[in-house]
Order: C-alpha cells, then structure tokens, then sequence
C-alpha cells in the first residue's frame, strides 16, 4: 500500500511538473507573437512588452474568470509576467538583428493556439468542469489572448476572418482530447493527439488556404 501510494504520488508529482513547464512554454510563445504583432506597427520596446504580456496571459485570465479561479493565475503567480516580458525583450532584440520571412507570426500563433487549447482544457479537467465546459475552456484559453493581442495592435483578430480556421481548430482539438480521455489514453498520449490536431489544421489552412463555409450571397439589410 505504501509503495502504491508512492508511486501515485510522484506520478502525480511529474504531471504538475509537466503541466507548470507546458505552461511557461506557452507562455514565451505567446509573449513572441505579441512583440512580432508589434513591430508591424512599429511599437517601441514597451509597447512591446505590453502586447507580449497581455498576449501571453489573455485567454488565461478569462479562463479563470469565467471559471471563479480568483485571484487570476498572473496575481498567484507573478512569474508567468516576468517570463513574458523577458521573452519580449529577448524576441525584440532578435527581431532587430534577424529578418524574418514574411507572415512569421503565423506560426508560433498555431504552436501557442494547440498548447493553450490542451492546457485549457486539462486545466478545466482538473478542476471538475464537466465535458463541454472543458472544450470551451480549452477554445477560450487558446484563442483569447491572440484576439487581445489583434485588437490592440488594431488588426481583425484570426478568430474573426472570414472562414478561417483557427477557433474551428481548438475546438477540432479539444473535443479530440475529451474522446481520448474517454478511450482512456494516457495523458501525454491524449495531449499529443490534441496538440497534433489542433496544429495540423492550422497549419493546413494556413498553407493551403482552407476555409470554413462562410455566407456568400447578397447582404440585403
């Protein structure tokens, strides 16, 4: 009993660990989408920071809001802002000594939107929330902070395009997690299958142009 107890406990322990690490992971990616939306509109540094930060702790902080986890997670723990901003001035510096390819930003976008989708949802998971509420939780989280981010830097969010395929991603990847969980797929192989989704998608549409069904006929009001 003791030795079981044991092992649930450090498997226990290494899934925290996993899921902290997960979470700063998305963090600086979401932090460097915010200084390379910046620059298109030619920020200085602090602009910088604040479309990083605000980027990077958006769909979070809805997510606990919505879901009563008060204080927000950025109050609880102010290393999510410092990792943020020190990702910022880090990205700022490069972007100033590297050019990067056109439409740059698209991609660590898609990595950002397929971790924050599962971490949103495992987060909801962990709270208790039941089925659906874990899919919103994980669309909310993963495109939140991106459409902030949009909006400040004045540009119509992803979310917002015509037929574009990234909320429609999340959710694609968020309802592929819940079906995982319910197989009874072991949490890394449940999160692989979600992310993998998620980013997948995206990437596709973003190469390939691929859109949802969107009205097309004569607007008469």
């Amino acid at each position: 009993m003791m030795v079981g107890g044991l092992i649930v406990s450090v498997m226990t322990f290494s899934d925290d660990i996993l899921l902290q690490w997960a979470d700063y992971a998305g963090t600086v990616v979401f932090a460097a989408t915010g200084v390379l939306a910046s620059t298109r509109k030619r920020m200085d540094i602090v602009g910088a920071i604040v479309l990083a930060i605000v980027t990077a702790v958006g769909g979070g902080t809805i997510r606990d809001l919505v879901s009563g986890q008060l204080p927000v997670f950025w109050i609880r723990q102010p290393n999510y802002l410092v990792i943020a901003a020190v990702t910022a001035v880090i990205v700022f510096i490069i972007i100033h000594l590297v050019r990067l390819p056109k439409n740059f930003l698209l991609l660590p976008d898609a990595v950002g939107l397929a971790l924050y989708t599962w971490l949103g949802c495992e987060k909801a998971r962990l709270m208790g929330l039941p089925e659906p509420a874990m899919i919103l939780m994980g669309i909310v989280t993963g495109t939140a902070g991106g459409m902030i981010r949009d909006v400040l830097s004045a540009e119509i969010p992803f979310i917002l395009l015509k037929g574009e395929l990234y909320a429609a991603a999340s959710a694609f990847g968020a309802i592929a997690l819940v079906i995982c969980w319910h197989f009874g797929l072991t949490p890394f192989a449940s999160a692989a299958v979600c992310m993998s989704i998620v980013l997948l998608l995206r990437l596709a549409a973003i190469r390939w142009k691929i859109s949802l069904p969107s009205y097309t006929g004569k607007v008469q009001y």
